[in-house]
């Protein structure tokens, strides 16, 4: 799986995600926690407060500026692929040299259930692939 390749070879590894993708964001990011491999997504009184003080729009972009590196990976989860702060995170983490993984369900032609539960297949799928080997 190259997704998993990707995860072995990140320095970090950080998934994002609205509403039920950020459930699913935050599922993600414990499977791979399962395996060995800290992920990390913003948790919810964080986001609120950068939201509060920078608009939602903001929120990815800015943690990603602040924490993000060359060699860190961003799992981008979205079922629109529309959302702007997760698009503006997805190039503020190309701009520094990320690697980007975009999990956008629209663009596989699925409506959001599907997406949302692709997210959770990928997730389930990733750890497979992360303990097998």
């Amino acid at each position: 799986m190259e997704l998993a390749d990707k995860v072995r070879a990140a320095k970090r590894v950080y998934v994002i995600g609205n509403g039920g993708s950020y459930a699913n964001a935050q599922h993600i990011c414990n499977d791979l926690l399962a395996c060995g491999i800290p992920a990390f997504t913003l948790d919810p009184a964080t986001m609120s407060a950068s939201a509060n003080d920078y608009g939602w729009n903001a929120v990815f972009t800015r943690w990603i500026d602040v924490v993000g590196e060359t060699g860190d990976l961003l799992i981008a989860l979205s079922g629109s692929g529309e959302s702007k702060n997760i698009l503006w995170a997805c190039e503020a983490a190309e701009k520094i040299g990320m690697d980007v993984h975009r999990e956008f369900g629209a663009a596989q032609g699925l409506d959001m259930q599907a997406s949302e539960e692709r997210q959770i297949w990928l997730g389930h799928e990733l750890m497979r692939a992360l303990k097998n080997g």
